[in-house]
């Protein structure tokens, strides 16, 4: 955690305008975003995102690792709408139940409304449907939030918070809790093509993290990041992952 907060401070002054053209990558669901930070634009009309990328991460008292690869697609189906999904693969579980398959997911995001300046407002819907397995993963859960953003001199400043309704592996067997998801950060881009997000997010079960993640955008049409995050409270020690996203523009379906 502290060689995290080192690298952030270390990079501020660095830091220049963001080019606000770029397509970005994807959060949870495969709805525009950053790892752990809820973004507040969407993929333009006709627009494809492809991401996968590989995570590792160790749990506390000795719950093991694992070794996950969440494949994400976002579209961009009409003006200000998008449509996203995530399917995680377990390469490495040390659960020792050989289930690869995690819990699906799938949403959308809506632009809602664009201010002066850049400052944004998207709604956001989450369902995620229990398919990994009991203990491991979260199960059935269904989350409604908003996501926001504004720049402030050259950082772009998000927060983002949703309501979320957990029915566990047997939703209509047991019984339906409920709690919040939140998130702020930053992003700032340090050259035309690199860019620096970090941010804290948890929830209101007693998880929180802090993250730090690394974008460039030199490769023609995709981006490819590297994330970090250390657990201050959880199950979660800490994690590092890297991935990539290509943005294929115009489709028409």
């Amino acid at each position: 955690m502290k060689l995290i907060l080192l690298f952030v401070i270390l990079l501020i002054p660095f830091a220049i305008e963001a080019d606000v053209s770029r397509q970005g990558i994807s959060a949870e669901g495969g709805l525009t975003g950053y790892p752990f930070l809820p973004g507040s634009r969407v993929l333009e009309r006709g627009f494809l995102r492809i991401q996968g990328r590989l995570e590792y991460a160790d749990m506390k008292n000795d719950a093991g690792s694992y070794l996950l690869l969440p494949l994400n697609i976002t579209w961009g189906c009409i003006e200000n709408l998008e449509l996203g999904g995530e399917i995680p693969i377990y390469l490495d579980d040390s659960s020792d139940d050989g289930h690869l398959l995690g819990d699906i997911s799938a949403g959308c995001s809506w632009l809602y409304e664009t201010a002066r300046g850049g400052s944004a407002l998207v709604f956001k819907g989450l369902i995620t449907l229990p398919t990994g397995s009991e203990g491991r993963d979260a199960g059935s859960e269904l989350a409604f939030g908003i996501a926001t953003s504004t720049t402030f001199r050259l950082l772009r400043l998000h927060t983002a918070a949703s309501y979320v309704l957990n029915g566990g592996n047997n939703p209509f067997e047991g019984s339906i809790t409920d709690y919040m998801k939140f998130s702020a950060g930053g992003a700032s881009y340090l050259t035309g093509d690199l860019q620096i997000i970090c941010g804290l997010d948890g929830t209101t079960t007693g998880d929180l993290g802090l993250a730090a993640t690394i974008t460039t955008y030199a490769v023609d049409k995709m981006a490819l990041f590297f994330s970090m995050r250390a657990g201050l409270s959880g199950n979660t020690e800490y994690s590092i992952s890297a991935g990539a996203a290509w943005t294929m523009p115009e489709l028409e379906f």
